[in-house]
């Protein structure tokens, strides 16, 4: 891996994080994924993260394949998990950046064309 851990980013991100974790008290579900996470979190605001990690090593994943978290929208758990790890391994890749460029361009072109 050769990217490079964004300390102000990754921190924006978890902050992010937590604080959209935080607006489901109820949810036992989102506070498992929170306790899980606060050691990244707490490490990743303070900047003692200096190396990217690999996706398996951020926890949680599995249960957003599964959809649990698809209730938990506004904020989205989702979006600000995702953001978190992409951070976690040093932001997207070139062609990742690539890939999502292309994506976005279909898109508007599927919205161009709707009557």
């Amino acid at each position: 891996m050769n990217q490079a851990i964004d300390p102000i980013r990754l921190k924006a991100a978890a902050e992010h994080l937590e604080w959209v974790l935080l607006q489901y008290p109820e949810s036992d579900d989102v506070q498992a994924l929170l306790h899980a996470l606060t050691l990244l979190i707490d490490e990743a605001k303070t900047g003692r993260i200096e190396q990217p990690l690999e996706r398996e090593d951020v926890p949680g994943a599995y249960n957003f394949t599964d959809g649990l978290y698809i209730p938990y929208k506004n904020p989205s758990v989702g979006d600000a998990y995702t953001q978190f790890r992409i951070e976690l391994r040093g932001g997207l890749t070139e062609e990742e950046k690539q890939l999502h460029a292309e994506m976005d361009s279909y898109r508007r072109t599927l919205q161009e064309d709707k009557p």
